[in-house]
């Protein structure tokens, strides 16, 4: 019965989410270009934050520093959504 229900309900949003015939290849490379810039923020945020939790000798709880790692990976998680849907 879940089968069911989650087929009709994905063919329900194949009908009401519209699809491009083809991606919009300005579009496509403004995806690309939040990507890497999400994949480079990511890198750096990361490196940091691994050398604070590093050098912390319990001092710094490096809270600030993963706070931009997390805010990183949100910006990472937008931008594979946007490729995904402009770059297909």
């Amino acid at each position: 019965m879940i089968r069911r229900h989650g087929a009709a309900f994905a063919l329900l949003l194949m009908a009401v989410v519209p699809f491009p015939a083809s991606a919009d290849p300005e579009e496509c490379q403004e995806a690309l270009h939040k990507y890497n810039a999400a994949v480079s923020d990511i890198s750096n945020a990361m490196r940091i934050y691994v050398g604070c939790v590093n050098n912390s000798r319990a001092h710094d709880d490096c809270s600030t520093e993963f706070s931009t790692l997390q805010s990183a990976q949100s910006d990472f998680e937008d931008a594979v959504l946007a490729y995904g849907l402009d770059c297909q």
